[in-house]
């Protein structure tokens, strides 16, 4: 029944894309949201890629609970995670949402950059001291410019949420220098970035969707990959992953999305605003829930799953960034002054 349920969504949404071509979804003759009657009751369907106890899930349920709660059920959120309806495909994800199949998505900055290559600017190496610094940074002058960035492409920011600072892992031999990293097939999310950036190690960087990568680890296809503990542990790849480094290269955040079309004719203005407040909400709350529980996962690799550990010390940061100090200088190029400075890149 539930692989029923998935062919029927799948197939409405594709009806839907095809319907509204691949530009981003638009209609003069929908209302905004000063038209839209304040009050209306309102179904919005809100797509992520995790897991039931992923990060982007989380908070989607915590928003989901505090939205239902503070409206009485007037608007009320269907949550679809696991990219369902994209086919675990996260790249069609963004797609759909674009496209006004789904109301509002949240995916990893890494994807969003199919259709907004600047924001991989937020995960360049080292860049954020710890978590706060990176929540405030999607949560001001980052997120004001993540919020022009998307508006042109026909989707508006909400806001942000953990994923966390990448660890690598692997099968075979722990990672302590950067030639450690020579000849491994290293999973990437996709973006030019991550494949240079691995690349300069000696590594061999496989771009490869999520869905794909626990299956290709456990059968010996690639030989590792990056993520936070957050998303290694509630997917079990500590399970078939025996050495991780707590290299916090980079950091990623979850970014919540919403079809602008779609948000504006669906929600009043007033409405709108609430959505703003409570994924603001929902998303620190999950935040200080996720950090405090981060040392707290490591060890239960450890303990649990006999995951050998290395954390980078500070003299191990310098060593692997003097490798990719051109590639970084390249890349601010890339991106911009203007996404530079907005995310502290320095």
């Amino acid at each position: 029944m539930k692989k029923l349920l998935a062919l029927i969504l799948a197939l409405t949404m594709v009806f839907a894309l095809a319907a509204c071509g691949s530009e981003p979804a638009a209609n003069s003759d929908a209302p905004s949201g000063d038209d839209v009657p304040s009050g209306e009751a309102v179904e919005l369907t809100l797509t992520c890629n995790g897991t039931d106890q992923g990060n982007d899930t989380r908070s989607a349920k915590r928003f989901k609970e505090l939205i239902e709660e503070e409206t009485n059920g007037r608007i009320t959120i269907n949550i679809i995670n696991n990219d369902q309806l994209a086919g675990g495909n996260m790249t069609s994800a963004i797609e759909l949402l674009t496209g006004g199949g789904t109301d509002i998505d949240i995916h990893s900055t890494s994807i969003i950059s199919s259709i907004a290559p600047e924001a991989m600017v937020c995960t360049m190496p080292w860049l954020f001291s710890d978590y706060q610094a990176a929540e405030d940074a999607f949560f001001g002058a980052g997120g004001e410019y993540m919020t022009e960035l998307l508006s042109t492409k026909g989707v508006t920011y909400l806001g942000a949420v953990h994923n966390g600072f990448k660890l690598i892992t692997n099968s075979k031999h722990p990672i302590e220098q950067p030639e450690d990293l020579a000849g491994l097939k290293i999973r990437i999310p996709g973006g030019d970035f991550f494949m240079d950036f691995y690349t300069a190690y000696g590594a061999s960087p496989q771009a490869m969707s999520w869905s794909e990568v626990f299956t290709a680890l456990q059968q010996g296809t690639i030989d590792g990959h990056d993520n936070s503990i957050s998303t290694i542990v509630s997917n079990n790849v500590q399970e078939i992953q025996p050495y991780m480094t707590v290299s916090r290269h980079t950091y990623e955040a979850f970014t919540w999305m919403a079809n602008t079309a779609n948000f504006t004719s669906k929600l009043s203005e007033e409405d709108q605003q609430l959505v703003f407040d409570l994924v603001e909400q929902a998303c620190k709350e999950v935040n200080a829930e996720l950090v405090a529980e981060e040392e707290e996962l490591i060890a239960q690799c450890e303990e649990e799953n006999g995951v050998q550990f290395y954390r980078f010390t500070d003299e191990d940061v310098e060593t692997w960034r003097a490798v990719i100090t051109d590639l970084i200088e390249e890349y601010k190029g890339v991106y911009g002054e203007a996404a530079c400075t907005a995310f502290g890149v320095q």
